[in-house]
């Protein structure tokens, strides 16, 4: 599958779930495991690895040189995949890389930061995909991972942001992408399936979570039904957090 493919898959998507569509929010970055990674750290990304050296972004700067260093960044390094950055949030964690002691650190993310800046243009979010080591991992970056993070870019511009909410509420993020990505391949019978087979405990919870959207969503015959009772699921946890709190 092509990159256009995927676009249109994305498109198609907004149709079916009466969201706004705008093929200028779509971009993307080739980018190093080792940058996608730092990347990671840097923000607030739930990894429970990244967590281990810091729950807040304060944290994790402060303990960065320990976790560069670590076996935990070596088996990392392994990993292929993506991510979305909002430029939103380019200028906080500017200062959090300025804080970085280690120089040579310093300098080489400063740098890629700028590579980010320029890649940015108009849009408002990017989708950073590590490079493809064989022929194999491209085809699965181009045709799931961009994807992936493509759904989030839709969602996020149209403000379906369970995040904005409580950071606890994440899974939800995920959860509504996955159901998104089963939506389109004709899978939404296979999410159990998919569950069991995956080992990683924070990837896991992906599929339990597009489950639960498969379930609130599986009688919605519309593009308008589907959108308002996503819409009716961000209000009520918009009303749990504030009695919560």
């Amino acid at each position: 599958m092509g990159i256009q493919k995927t676009k249109s898959q994305i498109k198609k998507l907004a149709e079916e779930f009466d969201l706004k569509y705008n093929s200028n929010w779509f971009k993307h970055l080739w980018i190093s495991v080792r940058h996608e990674i730092l990347t990671e750290y840097i923000g607030t990304c739930p990894d429970p690895i990244y967590q281990k050296y810091g729950k807040t972004a304060e944290q994790r700067i402060k303990n960065i040189d320990k976790f560069v260093s670590s076996k935990d960044f070596k088996d990392c390094l392994k990993r292929y995949g993506g991510q979305v950055v909002q430029k939103s949030e380019l200028k906080q964690e500017e200062k959090r890389i300025k804080q970085i002691k280690d120089k040579k650190l310093k300098n080489e993310l400063l740098k890629f930061h700028v590579k980010l800046k320029n890649r940015f243009g108009q849009a408002d979010f990017l989708a950073l995909l590590t490079i493809p080591r064989n022929k194999k991992e491209k085809e699965w970056q181009i045709r799931f991972c961009l994807r992936h993070e493509w759904i989030h870019i839709l969602l996020d511009n149209n403000k379906i942001q369970f995040q904005e909410i409580s950071k606890k509420y994440w899974p939800y993020d995920e959860g509504i992408n996955e159901y998104m990505g089963a939506y389109l391949d004709g899978t939404l019978d296979k999410l159990e399936k998919f569950r069991d087979k995956e080992d990683y405990p924070m990837e896991k919870k992906y599929w339990v979570y597009a489950i639960k959207l498969r379930e609130l969503l599986k009688d919605k015959k519309t593009p308008r039904e589907r959108k308002k009772a996503i819409l009716n699921l961000i209000s009520n946890l918009k009303r749990r957090s504030r009695i919560q709190n």
